[in-house]
């Protein structure tokens, strides 16, 4: 699959709620801040950009989505928004992991390089803290997504929340990786262990 493939990127695992398009070599993007509302908004925004870019949905070949780890609710629906597209589609799909779209954001904000340890708020007392190399032509995963309590996470790494979330991250994160694309059953989120915030309930 080439670089110029018709890509639809999806980003919801902040406040921020963002879609992307590559189609025909070039890009289009609608951002949104709508903390809780993705629902309300996905959908439409995806269908303006495909109508601004003339481009039917069976067009489509590869759905890259923000899989997390992220917001309980946003990460969810980003996936299922991406599994229900590429399912009408006939598209493929490919998970981004958000502290990769987190660093490629502060790579291309700040002349740093190197390594960079990068926190985003999980829940109330709670971060994911990821490792990465800052390089001059992207970025590489050191070590991936932990949960850490916060009066854990060391002070010199970067918050995350400084790093915008867009869609158009993702697609040309995803545009670099196409050949990792798998079927629609794989828009599953990425967890991190101990992430879910519910527990099961004891017997009795």
């Amino acid at each position: 699959m080439d670089t110029e493939a018709n890509v639809l990127a999806i980003e919801t695992t902040t406040g921020a709620c963002s879609v992307a398009l590559a189609a025909k070599g070039h890009w289009l993007e609608d951002t949104r801040i709508a903390p809780r509302l993705h629902n309300r908004y996905l959908l439409a925004m995806v269908d303006g950009l495909l109508k601004v870019a003339s481009l039917d949905r069976r067009a489509l070949q590869v759905i890259a989505f923000g899989a997390g780890p992220g917001s309980f609710t946003g990460v969810r629906i980003g996936a299922a928004v991406a599994q229900g597209i590429a399912l009408g589609a006939g598209a493929r799909v490919l998970q981004v992991a958000s502290s990769a779209v987190a660093a490629e954001s502060l790579r291309r904000s700040t002349p740093r390089r190197g390594g960079v340890s990068l926190s985003r708020t999980s829940r109330s007392g709670w971060s994911y803290v990821a490792r990465y190399e800052l390089l001059d032509h992207g970025v590489r995963c050191l070590e991936f997504d932990e949960l850490v309590q916060d009066g854990d996470v060391d002070q010199c790494v970067v918050d995350g929340a400084r790093c915008a979330m867009s869609a158009r991250v993702v697609g040309e994160l995803a545009l670099t990786n196409l050949a990792s694309a798998g079927e629609p059953a794989t828009a599953v989120p990425l967890y991190v262990e101990g992430d879910s915030p519910w527990r099961p309930t004891e017997p009795g």
